[in-house]
């Protein structure tokens, strides 16, 4: 019996020791962050093989325009939260994570946005991202997307950066089509432009070949790039790049093809 209570007290002093130390141990260490200085600044840009919208040496700049010195600034007055949301404030930043380490180094962590497609307004040039989101081009750096040219049924102020409200409807389709072409390895590097005319129709620019693609209202996406793939595939290898200057796909289950040194129409059932 007496040895049981002897078991009992030596765990109950070691747990009490335990404690103490963790106690003690936590209060040191949170005196030793609030004298640890900024040593050093750590920036990665996570996505930089893709987008160049942002360097390090910007996002440095930006840190030291809130005040934040290496050697100088101590880490208990920079707010990490405040730095995140300045920094997701720029124009091309998606989102930002900010952290030290006890070793006083502050690590930034930068997710670019990524375009699907290039609005050309009235107002100056904006980037349409994967969620919809639309930003200002960046001299810095410009993304390989479609351009969208023409009558964008959408109002944009010069410098704006968020969500589109109005006409949700067609930002919801273009974003589709945008979608498609990033997706797929054919269009992403076929389509080059997309110009709206006066009645909402859609009519693109590919890299490739000299036609005028015709492809009507944004709808019916998967359908109509189905029939452009078998245009390619079935009606090039016999009948030549050059031969057509208008490939429509508006019409169902077939694509009407105008030639170029005619102005006969010649329907080719798929």
């Amino acid at each position: 019996m007496f040895k049981k209570i002897l078991i009992y007290l030596g765990y109950t002093l070691l747990l009490a020791a335990l404690a103490a130390y963790f106690f003690f141990s936590t209060i040191l260490t949170k005196q030793e962050i609030a004298k640890l200085k900024c040593n050093r600044i750590e920036i990665a840009i996570l996505d930089s093989s893709v987008n160049r919208f942002v360097s390090r040496a910007e996002i440095g700049d930006l840190i030291r325009e809130e005040g934040i010195t290496v050697k100088e600034s101590k880490l208990k007055h920079i707010n990490l939260h405040n730095l995140e949301l300045m920094l997701n404030n720029r124009t091309a930043i998606k989102k930002s994570t900010v952290s030290y380490t006890g070793r006083g180094v502050l690590k930034v962590s930068i997710t670019q946005r990524k375009p699907v497609l290039r609005l050309e307004t009235v107002n100056g040039g904006f980037y349409m991202d994967e969620t919809a989101y639309i930003f200002p081009l960046v001299k810095a750096f410009t993304s390989d997307v479609p351009v969208v040219t023409g009558e964008i049924p959408l109002t944009i102020v010069q410098g704006y950066r968020g969500r589109i409200r109005e006409n949700k409807e067609w930002v919801r389709d273009i974003l589709k089509i945008g979608l498609y072409i990033d997706g797929n390895e054919i269009w992403d590097a076929q389509i080059e432009q997309i110009f709206v005319d006066d009645k909402g129709n859609l009519h693109m620019t590919p890299r490739v070949g000299q036609h005028d693609i015709m492809f009507g209202k944004p709808e019916d996406v998967e359908n109509k790039f189905a029939k452009l793939l078998s245009f390619y595939r079935n009606i090039i290898p016999n009948e030549g790049w050059d031969k057509y200057k208008i490939v429509d796909l508006q019409y169902s289950n077939q694509i009407v093809c105008k030639k170029r040194e005619t102005k006969n129409e010649k329907n080719l059932d798929i």
